[in-house]
């Protein structure tokens, strides 16, 4: 990947006025940072951000998916293209796989029993149905419904932590400007009191030179060209 981004940064970069500039590979970049982030709060290690190719058949495309037999985590290049919340949802919904995947296995510690017998159930071969096959119960199956749940409200959960970053760094640029006035409105003052005591020392000292001398006009020449 081109760059790699700490998890702040992709916070930055999720807003759509950022996301567009960006190009594929620095997407899954922002992706991987968060998929880095989430894993370290699930405990599991993260999974590897890759990206594949396909074009739309009658409208609709595969956004991602899980590879457990590498661990990846694989990202098509056209949803890339779309908006960054859609994005953000896919590799969150991507992750939950794997940890559904580690939970079963017992790598990872899930507390609902009843949620990973079913997920044990559903991973078990011939058990997981394929969207090609039947839609409904594609979706309704225990790990993509899962998945789906997890996403929606993890994502949520990020989007708040964008919004905090955001508010606290205008808050910051806002203070940081008016630090700014404020010294230069004291630099401001301060110069003119420093013109003040200077007017006024050249002026005692003008009067000064005037008493030691006869001639007042050279004590007022003096004075002047201070």
């Amino acid at each position: 990947m081109d760059t790699s981004y700490s998890y702040q940064d992709s916070l930055h970069l999720l807003n759509d006025s950022e996301w567009n500039k960006l190009s594929l590979q620095n997407k899954a970049s922002v992706l991987q940072s968060v998929e880095n982030e989430v894993a370290r709060r699930e405990g599991r290690p993260p999974c590897n951000v890759s990206l594949f190719s396909e074009a739309p058949k009658n409208g609709s495309y595969t956004a991602g998916q899980y590879n457990p037999a590498n661990g990846n985590t694989e990202l098509n290049t056209h949803h890339l293209s779309g908006k960054a919340s859609d994005c953000l949802t896919t590799i969150l919904h991507e992750g939950r796989h794997s940890y559904q995947e580690k939970a079963v296995s017992g790598k990872v510690y899930h507390h609902n029993q009843a949620e990973l017998k079913a997920w044990r159930h559903n991973m078990k071969p011939g058990n997981y149905i394929e969207a090609e096959k039947n839609i409904r119960a594609y979706y309704r199956q225990p790990i993509e419904a899962d998945s789906r749940e997890y996403a929606d409200i993890t994502s949520r959960q990020i989007l708040t932590e964008q919004k905090i970053q955001n508010n606290s760094t205008n808050k910051g640029i806002e203070a940081a400007r008016q630090k700014a006035a404020a010294n230069q409105s004291g630099k401001s003052s301060s110069q003119s009191t420093n013109k003040r005591i200077e007017n006024y020392r050249n002026m005692v000292s003008g009067q000064s030179i005037g008493n030691s001398n006869s001639g007042g006009s050279q004590s007022t020449g003096r004075g002047q060209e201070r």
